[in-house]
């Protein structure tokens, strides 16, 4: 019998694993772990994933330099859905242990800089150790005294660690954009965002032109994001949301006239548009 694939950057006891969680909960997708990102999408390209759950974007940390990479450059892939997942921190350890005794910390170094103020405050003594995830924190802890990780609650149920303090991320509203990746984007639902991505030619007020032909549409943009090309330094870019879909009869023209003007350009889906979880 077939069955639904949802693949998504593992390992489990991850703030991704339990955004694929939460993702699946109706749609009852048997989920796959993958070691990479640039794994999910190649696995959804060639047909061994019906979609993929990646990160996008971190409120703080800002956007996921290999998942923007991957969506300029691979073709037969588009955004389906977006999932504003909230970031909870949690500090843990194998026995419960005073936070004075903990002399150190570990987890991503993402992790670790959206607990910045919490660890300098409470745990100044501790040293802070960078590892290749949260759940890979939780689980190097397991046989270790003195040693505490930050990572998502679940990790903490993964690996039978006790939870010592929840919620210790500096900002409340620390959250993270993961989008779902297939062949085909979503069809219009009249609630909708679409992402693309362009460079713009040399010369002075050629972003301003290009944001101009939104502008003179009324099309409202929720995000751009610039970071380097990747191939000749001074090369750019630019990554825009806007409002509604890319087959609405106002958007024909506009990526038209887009296309021409500049001298890369490319469409990466249009979804509906979600509020936080």
């Amino acid at each position: 019998m077939f069955v639904d694939r949802l693949g998504y950057l593992g390992p489990q006891g991850t703030f991704s694993e339990e955004a694929a969680l939460l993702y699946n909960q109706s749609r009852s997708r048997k989920l796959i772990e993958y070691s990479t990102i640039g794994a999910v999408i190649e696995a959804v390209i060639n047909g061994e994933l019906e979609e993929g759950l990646v990160p996008l974007e971190n409120s703080l940390e800002g956007g996921v330099a290999v998942t923007l990479d991957n969506l300029a450059r691979q073709e037969g892939i588009f955004i389906r859905y977006e999932l504003i997942y909230p970031v909870r921190q949690c500090l843990m350890a194998k026995k419960e242990i005073a936070l004075n005794q903990i002399t150190k910390v570990l987890s991503h170094p993402h992790a670790l800089g959206q607990c910045a103020d919490y660890v300098n405050r409470n745990l100044p003594q501790a040293e802070c150790l960078p590892v290749e995830s949260t759940a890979a924190a939780a689980k190097s802890i397991v046989e270790q005294p003195g040693q505490a990780a930050i990572a998502p609650r679940r990790a903490a149920e993964l690996f039978d660690l006790i939870l010592l303090e929840e919620g210790i991320e500096d900002n409340e509203e620390n959250v993270t954009r993961f989008v779902i990746l297939a062949r085909k984007d979503h069809t219009p639902t009249g609630q909708d965002k679409t992402s693309l991505v362009l460079t713009i030619p040399d010369g002075p007020g050629s972003l301003y032109q290009v944001l101009g032909y939104f502008a003179h549409r009324n099309i409202n943009l929720t995000r751009i994001e610039s970071r380097p090309s990747r191939r000749i330094v001074g090369d750019w870019l630019f990554f825009i949301d806007c409002e509604g879909h890319r087959n609405d009869p106002d958007k024909g023209e506009l990526w038209d006239e887009i296309s021409e003007a500049v001298p890369f350009f490319k469409l990466l889906g249009s979804y509906p548009k979600m509020r936080r979880s």
